[in-house]
């Protein structure tokens, strides 16, 4: 079976630089043809002017389905950080990153199968590292 990482998302509001629509858009993209060990069902939040996110960006509501080969989560982004952000490209990469990084390590507390440095080599790219 091909386990893949998939985004639903939310943008809130036109005050939201494109550049997050974009790149976002972008990631999906090339994570397409990925196969991961794991299914990674992600909420993407985008506070913005009108969905207003106070909470620090990161992950909420993790959770590892064994069975089921799932890791499901939402990942928040903060409105402040959205809006006063110089770059926003690297806030969304970095974010990105940064959960999926963490969803991988909290699958690696919980299944001694997974390879967690073959995982992190798959995303990456996200942050520049290079893809070997």
């Amino acid at each position: 079976m091909t386990h893949r990482l998939r985004f639903r998302s939310v943008f809130g509001g036109p005050s939201i630089p494109l550049t997050y629509f974009e790149e976002l858009s972008r990631i999906k993209w090339q994570l397409r043809n990925v196969e991961f060990q794991y299914d990674f069902d992600l909420f993407v939040i985008v506070g913005g002017d009108i969905t207003t996110v106070t909470d620090p960006t990161g992950v909420r509501s993790p959770r590892v389905f064994l069975a089921r080969r799932t890791i499901t989560a939402q990942i928040q982004m903060n409105s402040a950080d959205v809006l006063g952000d110089s770059d926003p490209r690297g806030f969304l990469r970095q974010t990105i990153h940064a959960a999926v990084t963490e969803l991988i390590a909290r699958i690696a507390a919980r299944d001694a199968d997974f390879d967690v440095d073959v995982e992190r080599q798959k995303v990456a790219f996200l942050v520049g590292e290079a893809l070997g």
